[in-house]
């Protein structure tokens, strides 16, 4: 059986991977279509990628230190 600790440090830590992923996907698939100008940052996406980060760093961080 797998301790509750380490089964929340895996969920954190994928609950961060995912946003990460999701908003630099955001970011770096191209939205354009022939002839249009390339759209503005997106700085929401940026935001909600760090965030994505900073729990992917604390869940890992977490399962680690077990």
């Amino acid at each position: 059986m797998i301790p509750l600790p380490q089964i929340l440090a895996e969920l954190v830590m994928a609950l961060g991977g995912a946003l990460l992923a999701a908003n630099a996907w955001v970011l770096l698939r191209p939205r354009l279509k022939p002839g249009a100008q390339p759209p503005a940052r997106r700085p929401r996406a940026v935001v909600n990628g760090l965030i994505g980060l900073v729990v992917l760093a604390w869940g890992a961080g977490s399962f680690f230190a077990r």
